[in-house]
């Protein structure tokens, strides 16, 4: 295989890609067996002159192999269904063993039903909403696949999204995306692919309590509806599971606070992000919704956006009664009129105290401030450039909120901590200066944005085993050891392929 860069203007045919690629690589196209995308991103620096950027791979009969599986044996219970639990399951199912996965919430197709219900206004279902239920935390945001991880795993990761119905474009699009629209049936795919390998599911269920035998190793869980015993048990709980926190901490398992951030979800007119991204081309077919990322040190503490989506909605992604908490969402085209993105700024350890849940408790008290705010799960909301000169909203200027629950006028300062506002001010007037109109009367703040990571950190050994417990393995953004769904599905499969190892030398298998 060989790889080339190829660069093609917006007036330009994709057509024209291979016989660029064969150009450059200096090789004749009836020597080479197939080519492929593997890389493509807009180069929109110059914008008189955007440019789609490609690298292209030309194969001479060297293809790889697909992946062969050899068969282990033995028994896992996975806790959560997320990315991480369900790549987690679906390596081990892959080497034949018994898997079996419990998910508080519902699977995804029923999951679908309780959380629109929910965004028009119906009640909050405590354990299939936004943040629990079949796929996760991130199968109602926007699905974005980029990764900062570093990990010949994340390709195996986006093969394994497109087999199972994600847009092929994954592969290659420097930023890859599924949409929330199309998610579902990924999840439901993935799902039934463990299922055929012999793996089994058990939605609706929460577990309670970790089962340990008497010389302290793990050997199973117990559930609101019954015990499974296992050679090891994933914890796989999302960012959100607080009574599981609570739960673990009390039975002495290792774990420890750590940083996290808070703030809001701020929307401008997608037209806003594209016409300073773009220029003139702004609207030209060729060209998707464009996103942004910001960081601004304009303050001792970085704020930073997070979680950008496209032509996206804001959208309600409560778990607890009283607590309001929003989050973003797209589906693929991205062709809704506002951008949004979580702005945000870091909370360290050190604002909540010495206490391991400390996290927990700081993010419930902004939740439930910004659900007494207005009520009913309605969201307090005020224009960008009213908050940075702390003064009250009182209309509407040109962006109307997408939240679906409705909204309120409110001062957001009353919700975060004084030191929390103003670097957010702050940052908020640097990154206005970065993108024109980002934080201007036309944009509109929405409170509060809690939930970017999880508060704790589960702590494993080098191994990925609980250094208090063995054969537990902490897994994923909840356990604190990933940040999206591409590296929480890559840690899944590293977590996986840990106990693995230890099955392979439990049960003497020979490979």
């Amino acid at each position: 295989m060989k790889t080339v860069n190829v660069d093609l203007r917006l007036d330009e045919s994709e057509e024209l890609l291979l016989k660029r690629a064969l150009k450059k690589a200096g090789v004749r196209e009836k020597d080479v067996s197939s080519f492929s995308v593997i890389k493509k991103a807009i180069d929109a620096r110059n914008k008189r002159d955007i440019k789609f950027c490609y690298v292209v791979a030309l194969y001479f009969g060297d293809e790889p192999k697909d992946n062969e599986y050899f068969r282990v044996g033995g028994s896992v219970v996975v806790v959560g269904a997320g990315p991480a639990g369900l790549f987690a399951a679906l390596e081990l199912a892959r080497h034949g063993v018994a898997v079996t996965v419990i998910e508080r919430g519902s699977r995804v197709e029923e999951r679908s039903k309780t959380v629109k219900a929910f965004f028009d206004g119906g009640k909050l279902d405590e354990n299939t909403n936004v943040q629990f239920g079949e796929g996760g935390a991130g199968t109602f945001s926007d699905g974005k696949l980029n990764t900062q991880v570093n990990n010949p795993l994340v390709k195996k990761v986006l093969e394994d999204f497109v087999r199972f119905g994600a847009p092929s474009d994954v592969l290659y699009l420097n930023k890859p995306h599924v949409g929330s629209d199309n998610l579902p049936k990924v999840v439901k795919n993935v799902r039934e692919e463990i299922i055929r390998l012999g793996g089994r599911f058990s939605f609706n269920e929460k577990m309670t309590s970790l089962l340990v035998s008497s010389d302290g190793s793990v050997c199973g869980v117990k559930t609101d509806k019954g015990e499974y015993l296992s050679d090891c048990v994933v914890l796989a709980i999302g960012h959100s599971s607080r009574d599981t926190f609570s739960y673990l901490f009390s039975a002495g398992v290792a774990m420890e606070g750590k940083d996290f951030a808070v703030g809001f979800r701020i929307e401008q007119r997608q037209e806003v992000i594209d016409r300073d991204r773009y220029g003139d081309f702004y609207a030209h077919p060729k060209l998707s919704a464009a996103d942004y990322k910001l960081i601004s040190h304009a303050s001792e503490r970085a704020v930073f956006t997070f979680c950008m989506c496209p032509g996206g909605v804001v959208v309600p992604s409560a778990s607890e009664q009283g607590g309001l908490v929003v989050n973003g969402m797209s589906n693929y085209l991205r062709n809704g009129e506002n951008a949004n993105s979580a702005v945000v700024c870091q909370v360290k350890k050190d604002d909540f105290g010495t206490q391991i849940l400390g996290g927990v408790e700081f993010q419930k008290k902004i939740e439930r401030l910004a659900y007494a705010a207005i009520g009913d799960y309605a969201a307090p909301v005020q224009l960008a450039d009213d908050f940075i000169a702390d003064r009250a909203s009182t209309r509407l200027c040109g962006v109307t909120p997408t939240y679906s629950r409705g909204f309120g006028f409110y001062e957001l300062k009353k919700l975060l901590p004084l030191q929390l506002i103003e670097s957010l001010k702050a940052g908020l007037y640097d990154m206005n200066g970065k993108i024109n109109g980002f934080a201007s009367c036309g944009a509109v703040l929405t409170g509060v944005e809690s939930r970017t990571s999880s508060p704790v950190r589960i702590v494993r050994g080098e191994n990925s085993e609980s250094v208090s417990h063995k054969n537990l393995y902490p897994c994923g953004e909840g356990c604190g050891y990933a940040g999206g769904i591409t590296s929480a599905c890559v840690d899944g499969i590293k977590v996986s392929s840990a106990i693995i190892d230890k099955l392979i030398e439990k049960y003497k298998v020979k490979i």
